[in-house]
């Protein structure tokens, strides 16, 4: 069982013979009894040969199942009513990519409710085709081309990665945050992501990180710095250290405020390029891990703050403020 990285879900892959009873449960409810699919068509002569995944919550609870067939084909997709929007499917969806890469398929497909579209273009995959009619549901074929998670930023072609550089390195406290922010900083080719609560001075307002990232910024002709923040009433009363490098490298260093309809379940997270993560797991303690070399996992949360990004606003305080 495997501990999914960014909440807290775990993730099993399985088979129909050994969990058939639980699979079945979950599927029945969503798709039978919910969406009212003929109990017939649910179950089929797929499932016996078919690769399971469940997601598990605290005291394993049960939260969702979903299945690839061996031509990659990726389907059944159902998480129960009381844990949608909290970022199941995203995690079972992660796992499933992480073994199809792995397992050397090239390309994954699935035939997509028309409501899931979005989730599954967050992802990735790309709408193919018209609209047809699966059990009396409206989908749309998509397709996702796994090299689209190979990492091919400029720093991967200029050495061998080193199995200590794929390490995810534990971290605790302030001191040694700023140390890993410093070093994933010093390997940035192109773009940052900050996503931040309200950019704790003890990291963000620290000359080891604000130096890092000014000579980022001005040693890049395409460097790229973008900062989401969720209490921006905080940053504007209390300026700090990078507060003021958005003054004065504006066309570089953008700052904006969250402004999503959905919640997002992040604390705070730094990404370099679509490779290194910096993750602070807890809202108050500094306790969280690094590593910086993580192509796919980077590759699917910088996709999340890109979403995020493409929907946070330019706070009129901060326009006044000529950030």
């Amino acid at each position: 069982m495997e501990t999914v990285d960014y909440f807290p879900i775990e993730v099993e892959q399985t088979d129909w013979q050994a969990s058939s009873k639980i699979l079945t449960a979950i599927r029945l409810q969503v798709f039978v009894e919910e969406q009212e699919v003929p109990e017939s068509e649910e179950i089929d002569e797929y499932d016996a040969t078919a690769l399971h995944w469940l997601a598990y919550g605290p005291n394993d609870e049960v939260m969702a199942t979903a299945r690839m067939l061996s031509d990659g084909q990726v389907g059944r997709m159902a998480v129960l009513k009381g844990f949608r929007q909290q970022g199941v499917g995203s995690s079972l969806m992660r796992n499933m990519i992480r073994y199809a890469v792995v397992a050397g398929i090239k390309q994954l497909f699935l035939n997509a409710q028309i409501k899931a579209i979005p989730f599954y273009e967050g992802l990735g995959f790309i709408t193919q085709g018209n609209p047809f009619m699966d059990a009396g549901i409206s989908h749309k074929y998509m397709y996702l081309n796994l090299h689209n998670y190979i990492d091919n930023s400029p720093q991967s072609t200029l050495a061998e990665i080193t199995e200590e550089e794929r390490q995810r390195t534990s971290i605790e406290g302030v001191d040694a945050f700023l140390d890993q922010g410093e070093i994933l900083i010093q390997r940035a080719q192109r773009d940052i992501r900050i996503f931040s609560h309200r950019l704790e001075p003890s990291l963000y307002s620290n000359n080891q990180v604000c130096d890092a990232l000014y000579t980022f910024a001005t040693s890049h002709p395409m460097a790229r710095v973008r900062i989401l923040v969720k209490d921006i009433h905080s940053v504007i009363n209390h300026p700090n250290l990078l507060h003021e490098l958005c003054n004065r490298l504006p066309s570089r260093i953008k700052l904006k405020k969250f402004h999503s309809k959905e919640p997002c379940l992040h604390t705070e997270f730094m990404l370099i390029d679509r490779v290194g993560i910096l993750y602070k797991q807890e809202p108050i303690r500094f306790v969280g891990y690094a590593t910086q070399h993580a192509p796919m996992d980077a590759s699917s949360l910088a996709e999340e703050f890109d979403s995020l990004w493409g929907q946070g606003e330019i706070d009129p305080e901060l326009k006044r403020l000529n950030i």
